[in-house]
C-alpha cells in the first residue's frame, strides 16, 4: 500500500499569513511508502484508487513517485524523504509527520483535518484547491512554493522560513504563527481573521484585496 502524506509548510507576516498557512497544510500531506511499520525504500511507484486506514511508517524514502485518487485514515509517518511526488485527489485524516523533506511535489484537490507537522523542509512545491482544518507546523522551511484556491482554519506555525511563494484566493481563520521569515511573497484575494504574529520579517511582497480582523504583531519588519 502506499499512503500520501504532503508537506504542510508556513506562514510568514501578518498580511501574506493566510497563503502560506494552506502551503504548509497540503504540502505536508504528500506521499510516504505505506508499510506495516518498519524501515522502506520505493522509487518509481505509481498508485492509482488507493485506500489506507490506521498506518504507522518509520523511516521510508520516496523517489518518482505518482498517487491518484488516494483516502488516508489516522497515520503516522517518522523520517520520511519524498522527491518528485504528484498527487490527485487526496483526502487526509488524522496525520502526525516528523523530520520529513519534499522535493518537485505537485498537489492538486487535497483535503487535510488534524494534522500535526515537526521539522518538515520542501522546495519547488505546487498546490490547488486545497482545504485543511486544525493543523499544527514547527520548524518549517520552503522554497518557491505556488498555492491557489487554499483555505484553513485553526492553524499553529512556530519558526517557518519562506522564500519565492506565490498565493491567490486564500482564507485563513484563528491562525498563531511565531518567528517567521518570508521573501519574495505575492498574494491575492486573501482574508484573515483573529490571527496572531510574533518576531515576524517580511521583504518584498504585494498583496491585493486582503482584509483582516483581530490581528496581533510583534517585533515584526518589513522591507
Amino acid at each position: 500500500m502506499f499512503l500520501h502524506c504532503s508537506l504542510l509548510a508556513m506562514l510568514f507576516s501578518c498580511l501574506l499569513l493566510p497563503k502560506f498557512v494552506n502551503t504548509v497544510m497540503i504540502y505536508l500531506l504528500t506521499a510516504i511508502w505505506m508499510s506495516p511499520g518498519g524501515s522502506s525504500t520505493v522509487q518509481y511507484s505509481t498508485i492509482q484508487y488507493s485506500t489506507v486506514q490506521y498506518s504507522t511508517v518509520q523511516h521510508s524514502t520516496v523517489q518518482h513517485s505518482t498517487v491518484q485518487h488516494s483516502t488516508v485514515q489516522h497515520s503516522t509517518v517518522q523520517h520520511s524523504t519524498v522527491q518528485h511526488n504528484t498527487v490527485q485527489y487526496s483526502t487526509i485524516q488524522y496525520s502526525t509527520v516528523q523530520y520529513s523533506t519534499v522535493q518537485y511535489s505537485t498537489v492538486q484537490y487535497s483535503t487535510v483535518q488534524y494534522s500535526t507537522v515537526q521539522y518538515s523542509t520542501a522546495q519547488y512545491s505546487t498546490i490547488q484547491c486545497s482545504t485543511a482544518q486544525y493543523s499544527t507546523v514547527k520548524h518549517s522551511t520552503v522554497q518557491y512554493s505556488t498555492v491557489q484556491h487554499s483555505t484553513v482554519q485553526y492553524s499553529t506555525a512556530q519558526h517557518s522560513t519562506v522564500q519565492y511563494s506565490a498565493v491567490q484566493h486564500s482564507t485563513v481563520k484563528h491562525s498563531t504563527v511565531q518567528y517567521s521569515i518570508a521573501q519574495y511573497s505575492t498574494a491575492q484575494h486573501s482574508t484573515v481573521q483573529y490571527s496572531t504574529v510574533q518576531h515576524s520579517t517580511v521583504q518584498y511582497s504585494t498583496a491585493q484585496d486582503s482584509t483582516v480582523q483581530y490581528s496581533t504583531v510583534q517585533y515584526s519588519t518589513v522591507q
